[in-house]
């Protein structure tokens, strides 16, 4: 359970059941105690209010107050637990691309639509290779996720598994060396002598034609 009243004037309610919603511009909920701010937040162990710019904790009297405030609202008619879940494996899926973004290498990918581009079939892009890595590993991490969610869509709130259980079964980030190739740099940035060479025979050919 929650209950916070913040400093936008914004109500957030999370009741028994753990859904959670928010009203905008609400005026504050009356209790039987004056505050400007309120702070309900037993997973965090926060129970304050704020009057006049000074916070002071809530006593178990108006701990219980709000409890019971929290049990008489209904939420929106809807708001459901498979949809929460649903978004908050979304959520959950996007937090993993973010952070597999960043085991991507030194030179870093801007967003996702860069690394499409290096990725593309015919790239010259020296990172093309990781690109398609990350490609390969997102197509998996979203075929599970969505198979995952199928499976919330079609099971009513009642019989629900716990969310954990559904959100373990996400694949994690996976370490930054399966991305990454030995030789990051492309092939033929390692025949510079070489290409300098011909590049030499070249000229020369091209002097004797003048």
């Amino acid at each position: 359970m929650l209950l916070v009243y913040d400093h936008d004037n914004v109500l957030h309610i999370t009741n028994e059941k753990g859904l959670r919603w928010n009203y905008n511009r609400a005026d504050k909920p009356q209790f039987g105690f004056d505050y400007d701010y309120l702070f309900y937040v037993p997973v965090d162990d926060s129970y304050e209010y704020e009057l006049n710019g000074e916070k002071e904790p809530l006593n178990e009297e108006a701990q219980a107050e709000i409890k019971e405030y929290i049990k008489l609202c209904e939420p929106p008619l809807e708001l459901t637990m498979s949809k929460q879940f649903i978004e908050d494996i979304q959520d959950a899926v996007r937090g993993r691309q973010r952070r597999a973004m960043e085991n991507l290498g030194f030179f870093e990918f801007e967003n996702t639509v860069e690394i499409m581009i290096a990725g593309r079939e015919g790239s010259n892009d020296p990172r093309r290779q990781i690109a398609r890595r990350f490609l390969d590993w997102n197509d998996f991490l979203i075929g599970t996720a969505y198979r995952i969610c199928e499976e919330i869509n079609a099971t009513v709130d009642e019989d629900l598994k716990e969310f954990d259980d559904y959100c373990n079964e996400i694949p994690d980030v996976p370490p930054q060396e399966t991305f990454q190739e030995i030789h990051w740099a492309d092939d033929r940035f390692e025949k510079s002598d070489t290409i300098h060479e011909d590049a030499q025979i070249d000229l020369g050919e091209d002097k004797r034609a003048v």
